[in-house]
Order: C-alpha cells, then sequence, then structure tokens
C-alpha cells in the first residue's frame, strides 16, 4: 500500500535532526558497514523493496563483507529523509513529491529549509493515483465524479496532497463532490462494496491486493485519470509521473487504465562516497532482471526507468559516473 504520511509525523521526525546535521563530516564505510538502507515498516511496500536492492548489491559482492548492505525498518518516507539528512542511514526509500520538497525546503519542509546536500541515486516502482468506482455508478472518467459519493482517504495521508492537486488543476475543491468520506484503505473498500460511496480514491503501487479485493468482490472498475487538466499537472510538477495500469491487472478491467504518480526514489547525501554509490547503482544494473524477479512492484521497470530525473533533485556523482558509462545519460 501507499506510504501514508502526516503532517503531524512530518513535524515529529523532522524536529528531530539536529541544526549540525547539514554540516557532519563525510561519511566512510569504516564509520558505516554494513551500509544501510532505511525502508519502512515490514507490511508495506518499501520493506521488501529495500531488502531487493540489498539482495542485489550482497550477491555481487559476495567476497567483499565490507560492503555489505543491509535493510533496515523505519516509519517510511518522510523518517528516511531524516535518516539520511542525520547520516543514520546510508541510503533511504522515499516518494518523488517529497524527495523535491525536501532538497527545496517546500510544502511540508518549508519550516526545516532546503537540504541541498541530498541527492538521487535510483528511481524504482511507480504509485500510481488511482480511483476505483462501481460498475452501476456511471463514471467513466474522473470528471464523472463531480456530484458523485466520494471516498476521499484520510486528511494527512500522503495521497490527500496528490488528491488535492488534481483537484486544483480540474478547478474544483472537495465541496464539488456530493458526499466527501475520509476513509482508511481497508474501509473504502467496505464502503464501496455497501454502496455507501459511487468511487473511491488513493495511491498505491499496481498490483494491489485491496484494489483486486475491490474489482473482484464488488465489480469495481479502474476510471483513467488523464486529459488536458493531468497534462497541465504533469508540466507544472516534475516529481510526478504518467503511468498505465496494465489490462487484465485487475479481474473485469481489460484495457488498459492511464493515470500518473509518483515515483519510489533511492536517495543518499553528498556525503556518501562516490563509490559507495556507484557500487550500488552497478549491482542493480546489471543484475536487473534478477532485481525485477524479486517483488512483483518491480516486474515492469526497465533500465531507463531505473534512472532517476534531475529535474526532482540533482543526482549523486557515483551514480551519474555509472549512468554515463553506460550511456544512459550524457
Amino acid at each position: 500500500m501507499k506510504l501514508q504520511t502526516s503532517r503531524r509525523l512530518v513535524l515529529a521526525c523532522l524536529a528531530s535532526i539536529p541544526l549540525a546535521a547539514c554540516h557532519l563530516a563525510p561519511i566512510t564505510l569504516a564509520e558505516r558497514a554494513p551500509v544501510t538502507i532505511a525502508t519502512a515498516s515490514p507490511g508495506a511496500i518499501y520493506y521488501p523493496v529495500g531488502n531487493a536492492v540489498c539482495r542485489i548489491v550482497n550477491l555481487a559482492d559476495d567476497d567483499d563483507p565490507t560492503k555489505r548492505c543491509q535493510a533496515i525498518a523505519s516509519d517510511g518516507a518522510v523518517t528516511n529523509v531524516a535518516r539520511v539528512r542525520r547520516g543514520d542511514a546510508t541510503l533511504g526509500l522515499t516518494q518523488s513529491d517529497l524527495a523535491y520538497a525536501a532538497f527545496r525546503g517546500k510544502g511540508l519542509f518549508a519550516a526545516y529549509g532546503a537540504d541541498r546536500e541530498l541527492r538521487t541515486v535510483v528511481a524504482l516502482q511507480r504509485e500510481s493515483f488511482t480511483v476505483v468506482a462501481r460498475a452501476d455508478a456511471a463514471i467513466r472518467n474522473f470528471e464523472d465524479l463531480r456530484g458523485k459519493r466520494v471516498g476521499i482517504g484520510k486528511t494527512g495521508a500522503g495521497y490527500t496532497f496528490t488528491r488535492d492537486a488534481v483537484l486544483e488543476f480540474y478547478g474544483w475543491t472537495i465541496s464539488d463532490f456530493d458526499r466527501a468520506l475520509e476513509l482508511g484503505p481497508a474501509e473504502q473498500n467496505q464502503t464501496l462494496c455497501n454502496n455507501e460511496v459511487d468511487a473511491i480514491i488513493f495511491e498505491t503501487v499496481h498490483p494491489d491486493g485491496l484494489t483486486q479485493q475491490a474489482t473482484s468482490q464488488c465489480r469495481a472498475r479502474l476510471v483513467p485519470i488523464d486529459g488536458p487538466p493531468i497534462d497541465r499537472l504533469l508540466a507544472a510538477h516534475p516529481y510526478y509521473v504518467a503511468s498505465v495500469i496494465l489490462g487484465g491487472t485487475y479481474d473485469g478491467n481489460p484495457r488498459d487504465t492511464p493515470t500518473f504518480g509518483t515515483q519510489t526514489l533511492l536517495i543518499t547525501s553528498v556525503r556518501v562516497p562516490d563509490d559507495v554509490v556507484y557500487h550500488v547503482v552497478k549491482a542493480l544494473f546489471e543484475n536487473s532482471a534478477d532485481f525485477r524477479r524479486l517483488h512483483p512492484a518491480l516486474w515492469t521497470l526497465t533500465r531507463q526507468d531505473m534512472v532517476p530525473s534531475e529535474a526532482v533533485m540533482p543526482i549523486h556523482p557515483g551514480a551519474l559516473r555509472y549512468y554515463r558509462e553506460i550511456g544512459l545519460l550524457r
């Protein structure tokens, strides 16, 4: 499921970052052995993905224990930014919108200022903004949600910021829905199946268990999220990326469903030595087929997909060196 982050969590974890965190000494392998990746709780998607990264890195370095990688549990995307900033983790998994905001000191990170030492390493799975509607609700596109009963997610969850961005580009507010219910993921499915709402809004990595449940048990349909408002949103916000939920992924949904969302990024600090980051990226790319097999969320990744966008934040020099060596960046 989508990693949910509230403003309270943002404030709590960032408040623990000392002012001197932006001026820490360079991190060396002697200080950081093994290399660590901050992930999430075991039930969240970042946990198995982080473990998959470490598995590939460790297989590539089976004869060198000084470069071994360890995935560590955390509270998720926002906490991982804080851990990388403090030097508590070599690498961390986060969302592209959070990475963009943390680097520039915008949005949720405005009170703490820009962290210009953050860097991207690799781009991973896409988390798609998703609308699922009852088959009898006559909802064929996002515009049809106007005047409908909609489960909008809980205020403070990460995807609700994406939801509000979508509403802004349509010129709507939540009041344009006939009824808006703040619901958690499991509650959303229940209200959809009980005909208490016509559609539900969330963000997730596909394939997703709750989406499968809604489409199989309630005969729900995926709603396309595209058109001029979404084109303008993507042009305005480089941390969002277009995506497609492949046809046949869910019962009763044989056609591809266009949408957009955030991308999971493996981030680090410029203080981490170039050779450490170069080594991680090289291991993932030289074993990309094996890496993709380790979790369904990674199955559709291409080598080009894994090159992060410099529009979100700068790429770490160690990663940049590898991308240039193999011709994926100039």
